[in-house]
């Protein structure tokens, strides 16, 4: 079925932690359904008004928020007092602070299917299920195929990547944006994104790699440049093959959408945590790429959305 309709949040606030920052959660659907939290991607991106549409409004209670550094979030690309573990401990500040005590369903994609998992290995007993969309895990030979294997696909786009670069292209582009000149900040961040932007097109009906044209770079942009590669250069902080490990005792249901041709995180790494995950469905979607805006990405994720729902209702109720 196709995503439901545009609708706006019911609430939204800055929530403070307490070490420095404000998370940005916004709340949206029915207060006291089934609560699904949603989890970006990036790392480093940021949520907007399409994320709540995978859901069944009149059913799920929709929580959307900004990672830390991300968004909405204040301070705006700030990577002090922020790790993955932070982030976990973020999404139960958040729970408490909105009175969710139900289990809640999970659903992140690419960096969000990560940072899910990362949360079910330590809260497992507190969730319903898990919604996870183009796998990443965090490894540093995930990482590699993003910086280093796309060439092959899109050699113009990576010689422009090279910019001036050493081997390490991850610590060169965290220097480079942390640049205490701003122009040199803002051309490694726009070589960057710009790949990205790119690689995110592989695969998808909209691809052409011809269309990325030379912009003037924002704040916003560099911010979320300065989280993503403060991630990236850190591991995600996972230690090697973590996920994969701490997976195979995760026992709550989980369903996997992936895109056969999803270049940013291929099938491969899917399949692995299929086959590790024991109460696991592997949605493979053929001719889909790594975005969730695709339109048969985002059909399958509401199709399996709508599968999950009627679940609920028959363990729950409405």
């Amino acid at each position: 079925m196709p995503i439901y309709p545009e609708i706006k949040p019911n609430f939204s606030e800055l929530i403070d932690t307490d070490d420095g920052h404000r998370i940005y959660v916004e709340r949206s659907g029915r207060e006291g359904g089934i609560p699904v939290i949603f989890l970006h991607g990036g790392p480093g991106s940021s949520t907007n008004a399409n994320h709540r549409r995978y859901f069944d409004p009149e059913f799920f209670d929709i929580v959307l928020f900004d990672q830390r550094g991300c968004g909405q979030s204040l301070p705006k690309g700030a990577t002090n007092n922020n790790t993955t573990s932070h982030l976990i401990q973020d999404i139960n500040l958040i729970r408490n602070t909105l009175g969710l005590n139900q289990k809640a369903v999970i659903f992140g994609g690419s960096w969000g299917s990560a940072l899910a998992l990362a949360y079910a290995a330590e809260y497992g007993e507190s969730i319903e299920a898990l919604v996870l969309r183009g796998i990443f895990l965090g490894s540093s030979e995930e990482v590699l195929w993003f910086t280093n294997g796309l060439k092959r696909f899109m050699p113009e786009a990576h010689n422009q990547l090279m910019w001036d670069a050493s081997d390490d292209l991850v610590g060169h582009y965290y220097d480079r944006v942390n640049a205490k000149d701003i122009a040199v900040a803002k051309e490694a961040c726009r070589r960057w994104l710009d790949y990205e932007i790119q690689s995110m097109m592989l695969g998808s009906e909209i691809a052409d790699q011809t269309k990325v044209e030379r912009r003037e770079v924002t704040n916003a942009e560099l911010a979320r440049a300065r989280v993503q590669l403060h991630y990236l250069k850190h591991s995600c902080f996972f230690e090697k093959d973590e996920l994969l490990q701490k997976a195979a005792f995760i026992s709550k249901p989980a369903i996997i959408v992936q895109g056969g041709m999803d270049m940013i995180c291929p099938p491969i790494t899917a399949y692995r945590l299929h086959e590790t995950l024991p109460n696991s469905k592997l949605n493979l979607i053929p001719s889909g790429g790594h975005g969730s805006w695709q339109s048969k990405i985002a059909d399958a994720l509401s199709d399996e959305m709508e599968l999950l729902k009627k679940s609920l209702q028959a363990n729950h109720g409405n």
